[in-house]
């Protein structure tokens, strides 16, 4: 297998000697490796040769950020992630951002573009790893109930193992934590360091699923179907809890035949111990600019005729009322979760969410809200006293 390596490094002096950016620069002795006195954005994009090299378009600055990593300080790697719009169900979560703004795959939908590109136009790996596990220690030290930490909310989080090393790093350190747990979200197949680690049960990673067709048109880089399928199946040999992401999922033409064959192929191959489903859907800035945004023209025009999926409100701390993200109308969308559900029913009796979906939809596909049990969730979570 040949493994990414990035165009160009850019280090942060205070880390220079980390040995796990030693490590990373030696995996890649052919790439230039450039050194800033500080994690400004401006100033890191300033001395990148590779992101100098943008025409000026949002979509060129996106794509050339995936080729140039910074290697940063371990500085407020553990917070809480809650979702603004509390009309839409999803449970808060614990963030460790061991890598963020996004990775090097080129994911259409993926809306890391917009949230932090704008700003941070490079992929941020952070180092210092003893200093990040006294953050998780410092969290798991305030709370008496097991606490899982989600490390693919910004990142992906196994496709720079080979880089990293993360996963090595931490998950047999969380096999030792009595009440600390990781959850690791993926595309990747980059998994030979981690089958034989002592984890103990405290890692759950799950698989980013879509149909082989889906995921060739706009995952582009990512591993292919089967590639992450097989996978995840050696994974789970290795005795890891596995759950599965089915999301975006994409109402292409004879996407009912489509879908039914991916998740036929999924249960032939793995045991998910839960599966989240989600479909297309955007942060309004982004489904305006989705023209700047999008490679394939394929999406521009399947997706045009999105609504917001909540009337407008305002919300403490905002000036502007906002309308949830733009999907598929409602009906659209309990129409693709009832047809998922009802195929994964076939397989498994096994516990299924909706992935930033409003309370109306989840009763609509008769999902109960009481029992919520996101990927990202290490237990079901009662979300009826929580949604607005």
């Amino acid at each position: 297998m040949a493994f990414w390596k990035p165009r160009e490094i850019i280090v942060h002096k205070l880390v220079k000697n980390d040995p796990i950016t030693k490590f990373f620069v030696e995996q890649c002795p052919e790439v230039p490796v450039k050194y800033v006195n500080n994690g400004i954005p401006k100033e890191i994009v300033k001395v990148s040769e590779v992101l100098n090299q943008a025409k000026g378009g949002m979509l060129d600055t996106v794509l050339l950020g995936k080729q140039v990593v910074y290697i940063a300080p371990a500085t407020d790697v553990v917070d809480t992630f809650t979702m603004p719009d509390d009309r839409m169900v999803c449970p808060h979560f614990e963030r460790l951002k061991l890598a963020s703004n996004g990775c090097f795959y080129q994911c259409d939908w993926c809306y890391l573009k917009l949230t932090y590109r704008a700003a941070f136009p490079f992929i941020t790996v952070r180092v210092q790893y003893d200093r990040i596990k006294g953050q998780i220690q410092k969290r798991l030290s305030q709370s008496t109930e097991p606490v899982i930490f989600n490390s693919g909310e910004l990142a992906d989080s196994l496709s720079m193992e080979h880089l990293t090393r993360a996963g090595r790093e931490f998950i047999p350190w969380f096999g030792q934590q009595g009440n600390g747990y990781l959850f690791m979200l993926t595309k990747s197949d980059n998994v030979d360091n981690i089958l034989d680690l002592p984890h103990n049960g405290h890692t759950i990673i799950a698989w980013s699923m879509n149909n082989d067709e889906v995921s060739r048109k706009f995952e582009v880089g990512a591993p292919s179907f089967e590639r992450r399928l097989e996978a995840a199946r050696m994974v789970q040999g290795a005795g890891y809890r596995i759950r599965i992401r089915l999301d975006p999922v994409v109402p292409i033409e004879g996407w009912q035949v489509a879908y039914g064959g991916t998740i036929r192929r999924i249960f032939e191959n793995i045991s998910p111990e839960t599966v989240t489903i989600g479909t297309l859907r955007f942060e309004e800035g982004f489904y305006k600019m989705r023209k700047t945004f999008f490679t394939n023209p394929d999406l521009v025009n399947f997706v045009d005729g999105m609504v917001p999926m909540f009337p407008p409100k305002v919300f403490l701390g905002s000036k502007r009322p906002k309308s949830g993200k733009y999907s598929f109308s409602a009906e659209k969308r309990a129409e693709i979760f009832s047809f998922v559900i009802a195929e994964i029913r076939k397989y498994s009796d096994c516990p299924i969410a909706l992935c930033k979906e409003s309370a109306a939809v989840w009763e609509r596909v008769g999902l109960p809200l009481s029992k919520c049990q996101c990927a990202c969730q290490l237990h079901t979570v009662d979300m009826t006293m929580k949604i607005g």
